[in-house]
């Protein structure tokens, strides 16, 4: 299974708009778009998204051909779930170091 990873992360903090604030009034970015608790920032070329969430973390995206062979893949390396809400949505994994990833599905970015 090849995987990709992408320009997307996001950051995801018990104070989202603490976070916000502190990227727009120190950092400079701008806010491009509000999409449920997340806040898209202009951070080119990273998208960035801060997101309102119970406990501090970053994480990143992995693109993917095909999002549940991926998935299947990854927990038979040892990764584990943290949240699956299936195509289009967030699908994240925590490798086994900790690290948590969205599974993004996208066959496109494997075309050459």
């Amino acid at each position: 299974m090849p995987f990709k990873l992408s320009r997307c992360i996001s950051l995801r903090h018990p104070a989202r708009d603490q976070v916000v604030n502190f990227y727009k009034d120190v950092l400079g970015f701008e806010t491009i778009d509000e999409i449920g608790t997340a806040s898209e920032l202009n951070t080119d070329p990273i998208r960035m998204f801060v997101d309102q969430a119970e406990s501090r973390e970053l994480v990143l995206e992995l693109l993917v051909p095909d999002l549940e062979a991926a998935r299947e893949e990854l927990l038979a390396a040892g990764c584990r779930v943290v949240k699956w809400e299936g195509r289009g949505k967030d699908c994240y994994i925590c490798d086994p170091f900790g690290t948590t990833y969205n599974l993004w599905e996208d066959p496109k970015a494997f075309e050459e």
